[in-house]
């Protein structure tokens, strides 16, 4: 299906074509006040033997055949109404986005959104997909699965050392015990659902919100009556440059679960995370950085008495460089190292210290066509498979 795709692709867009057969830009009707938009992704790699790509849907984010629509309805210069629909691997139909967003002062740079919102942490939210991802692979810290789950808790620290690398398929004996995908730092697989303000002055940038899940688990439904605050602020010195902050604070386990354990409001289990990223960009190159601090913290009750919250450090460098028209090469080296508890055989780190390096090359087929290969290196010190080596392809159309 996905080497289908391709070539179809391909074939309808080449660039000696007499006619353009797929659209180039947005289609607008009503006069502009209704805007459809659309992206399909074709990716297609071997089996990734060490669960190293996968999602918390649980397939590989390397084997995905994805399929995005996007429509704006502008009703006036103050009310917009923005929604996207995709469907991943031909059986995950979600709407990924659905708000209102209210501009009560059209001659500012001032809106307020409310919905299921576009992601307020992080510098690497908006471009870990498509044709906004420079490579093919999702940074770590926006997809790689971490062994805890916001429906099952550890009943000792030796629960939860014994799903270090086991978030593909961890399990923990308190709470929901069937194998389950983990979570990540930050989930890009959905949006979460809440309030958003956003304004821009000068070279100031922020945004802040207010919504219903966590960074690790963004909701449509609440499943703790908690709520997560979140802001960010980037500063653009001059058209080149760009510095970014981030933070986050929400509830991030079942509440069903968290009363069972008879956790304290004071002990109440939150995810508590940090970010800082720039970027640089020169002519033909392009770098980027973001260093990421998440922090879990677990009720206490029997054997499981953390004194410390799980921590988690994520650091990452890409690059890109322009070699000619449409055609640019591009590399991200990135880590994710934890923090340490003690079990039975001393100090450990709650989950595996995980290492991922990947090079690819990408051409412009048409202005709205792109073809990229890739090669991905991962490791990590625990788990049943430790190394692994992936090539990987994808076609990405958009409009």
């Amino acid at each position: 299906m996905l080497v289908r795709v391709v070539l179809v692709l391909v074939l309808v867009s080449g660039r000696g074509a007499t006619a353009q057969v797929l659209p180039e830009a947005p289609i607008s009707v009503a006069g502009g006040h209704l805007v459809f938009g659309a992206e399909v992704s074709a990716t297609f790699a071997p089996e990734d033997p060490g669960f190293f790509n996968y999602t918390s849907y649980e397939f590989s984010a390397l084997r995905n055949l994805r399929l995005s629509a996007s429509t704006e309805i502008r009703a006036t210069d103050r009310v917009q109404v923005l929604g996207e629909v995709r469907l991943d691997q031909g059986r995950v139909l979600e709407a990924y986005g659905l708000f209102v967003r209210l501009r009560p002062w059209p001659a500012r740079r001032f809106d307020i959104q409310a919905g299921r919102v576009p992601p307020t942490f992080g510098a690497m939210s908006r471009t870990a997909y498509g044709s906004s991802n420079l490579l093919i692979g999702q940074p770590l810290a926006y997809q790689y699965l971490t062994s805890i789950r916001p429906d099952a808790l550890p009943a000792t620290p030796d629960d939860l050392l014994r799903m270090r690398g086991r978030g593909w398929l961890s399990r923990f004996p308190v709470g929901n015990n069937v194998d389950g995908p983990g979570l990540p730092l930050v989930n890009t697989s959905r949006w979460d659902t809440g309030v958003q303000l956003h304004g821009i002055a000068g070279m100031l940038e922020w945004t802040g919100a207010l919504t219903a899940g966590s960074l690790s688990d963004p909701r449509f439904h609440d499943n703790n009556n908690g709520r997560q605050l979140a802001g960010r602020v980037v500063l653009r010195p001059a058209a080149a440059m760009m510095f970014g902050v981030s933070a986050a604070r929400g509830a991030w386990l079942n509440e069903t679960l968290e009363q069972e354990v008879a956790g304290t409001a004071e002990d109440r289990a939150q995810q508590v995370a940090f970010g800082a990223d720039a970027e640089y960009s020169a002519g033909p190159f392009l770098v980027r950085s973001e260093v990421i601090r998440s922090s879990w913290r677990l009720p206490r009750f029997g054997a499981l008495q953390l004194d410390e919250p799980l921590a988690t450090i994520s650091s990452l460098i890409e690059g890109r460089y322009k070699i000619g028209p449409g055609l640019y090469v591009a590399a991200r080296g990135e880590r994710l190292d934890f923090s340490t508890v003690r079990g039975e055989r001393g100090l450990t780190e709650w989950d595996a210290q995980t290492w991922r390096f990947e090079t690819a090359v990408g051409y412009s087929i048409t202005r709205n066509i792109l073809a990229k290969g890739a090669w991905q290196k991962n490791g990590r010190d625990g788990g049943r498979v430790r190394r692994d080596a992936i090539v990987a392809a994808q076609v990405v159309y958009w409009f």
